[in-house]
């Protein structure tokens, strides 16, 4: 992970606050993988579960960094600061960067949709206001606090995601972020292989609720059986497919319509998550002050991030791009989209297996078997070991 430092001069001070002796003033970038560094760049290497970064300070002398900040002493040529662990320094330094953006912080979690969320947010936000967003997949406890480093100073909203292989890591990366607002997607089986229960996960993302501050806001997703449990201490904006809330829509499965009061957005040319997606950015985007007009404007014209969901012609073949994630709520969802998509010709899924499902893996591959036998599927195509439990239960 590397990010460019925009804001050069509040990260020096921010630096000088915390190192007084810190005096480099030709730096670029900010990186923890001694593969990416350019020129001019400070490196953080980290410890992590299987690899030392600490290992890879030659390489990152050799790549051009400026300065390496460590926890170990260390025989190469290139200038470095002594702290007491880089991941705790990482996560001050950028605490107190933070704190020196003026703007409020909107934090996305969940276990499904969260980069296609906070892409479509941005992407509406934009046409009004100038926004800030962690890039790609910069969500770990690691990833998120990064990102922040190449924020500017003068922007009106940043938008956070934030994801959690493990218990306890949306409230890490919340006590580093701060955020104002917060919208929690869903609550899914996503990285079950470290978390005990559906409940223990809808706890760990809870935690984004449970950070915001008296005179924040939480988006809630009142569809979602956990979520719509979920205690708050701050403002609560509802929003619902099903139900009364302060932000209601309807979808119109044939049409693939979601009405919006007297409007409506055509999603025919996504999957069918995005209707719940594009109602908490509707909900979102409405109580920033957006009208309804523009908002869905900018939303029709909204192009997935990779792997997730594209619809791409190639020669005469259509193919639905759903690779990036893998679990059982996305295999689903994926699948359902392929049944229901209108056309006369073949219809061919592939498939690999889903990872990090814990003790129930084999069962979630099982279920998965219901869903593809299906007499609108023509051929299906399997990876990896768990994926044959999948087919030894079709037909």
């Amino acid at each position: 992970m590397r990010v460019n430092i925009k804001n050069k001069k509040l990260f020096f001070n921010v630096m000088k606050s915390m190192i007084p002796n810190f005096n480099l003033q030709n730096f670029n970038g900010l990186t923890i993988d001694s593969r990416k560094i350019k020129p001019g760049d400070i490196f953080i290497p980290l410890k992590g579960e299987k690899d030392d970064g600490h290992k890879y300070l030659e390489q990152a002398y050799s790549h051009g960094a400026s300065i390496s900040l460590v926890e170990k002493t260390n025989n190469t040529k290139m200038s470095s600061i002594n702290v007491r662990s880089t991941k705790i320094f990482l996560h001050d330094l950028a605490k107190k960067f933070r704190e020196k953006l003026p703007y409020p912080f909107l934090g996305i979690t969940g276990s499904n949709g969260k980069t296609t969320t906070k892409e479509l947010l941005a992407h509406t936000l934009s046409d009004k206001m100038k926004v800030m967003k962690t890039e790609g997949n910069f969500n770990s406890t690691t990833g998120a606090p990064l990102s922040i480093f190449s924020f500017s100073s003068n922007a009106d909203i940043a938008i956070i995601e934030m994801g959690a292989n493990k218990p306890n890591e949306i409230e890490i990366i919340c006590n580093v972020i701060q955020p104002n607002m917060g919208l929690i997607t869903n609550i899914g089986s996503a990285h079950m292989e470290h978390f005990s229960s559906k409940n223990e996960i809808a706890k760990t993302k809870s935690a984004l609720f449970s950070s915001l501050p008296k005179n924040g806001t939480a988006f809630v997703n009142i569809d979602d059986p956990f979520i719509s449990k979920m205690n708050l201490t701050c403002n609560c904006i509802s929003y619902s497919l099903n139900t009364s809330a302060d932000h209601s829509g309807v979808w119109d499965e044939k049409t693939k319509k979601l009405i919006l009061n007297d409007s409506s957005i055509n999603l025919s040319k996504y999957p069918n998550t995005m209707n719940i997606n594009g109602l908490a950015v509707y909900s979102i985007a409405s109580e920033l002050g957006m009208d309804i007009y523009s908002i869905i404007s900018k939303i029709n014209t909204f192009k997935l991030p990779k792997g997730r969901g594209q619809i791409e012609k190639i020669n005469d073949y259509l193919i639905i791009d759903d690779t990036y994630n893998s679990n059982v709520e996305s295999m689903a969802s994926g699948i359902k989209t392929l049944i229901e998509y209108s056309t006369t010709n073949r219809k061919i899924i592939v498939i690999g297996d889903m990872l990090e499902l814990g003790e129930n893996k084999k069962k979630y591959h099982e279920d998965i078997a219901e869903l593809l036998d299906d007499k609108k599927i023509n051929a299906i195509f399997a990876f990896g070991k768990l994926s044959k439990h999948t087919i030894k239960n079709i037909y």
